[in-house]
């Protein structure tokens, strides 16, 4: 995880997929920005089918892999510990404009 960390990379993943999540930061850590911006070359985001989930928490037990659970996916926006919330569509907007808007 790099260039913003989880945050970053879960805002790309919103806007490519077109869906949102609601985040959760790990109820074990205290510092949330360190969590969510912190750049940290060992971590991988993965999304899974609810469905899913048990048969891949299995695996990564099994294989003594540590993970979090982020947060589930919703309609369309991006929910930071029921704090701050974006919209998907401002975030698309956001992507597609700043370098313009900076330049101006």
């Amino acid at each position: 995880m790099s260039l913003g960390g989880i945050i970053t990379a879960v805002a790309k993943m919103c806007i490519k997929g077109n869906k949102g999540i609601d985040l959760k930061k790990p109820k074990y850590l205290i510092n949330e920005i360190e969590y969510f911006f912190g750049e940290d070359q060992g971590r991988y985001i993965i999304e899974i089918a609810k469905k899913d989930l048990k048969k891949v928490t299995d695996i990564l037990n099994k294989n003594a892999v540590h993970y979090d659970e982020l947060g589930v996916i919703n309609k369309d926006q991006l929910n930071l510990n029921d704090k701050s919330k974006v919209a998907i569509d401002e975030l698309k907007t956001c992507n597609t404009t700043w370098l313009t808007d900076y330049m101006n």
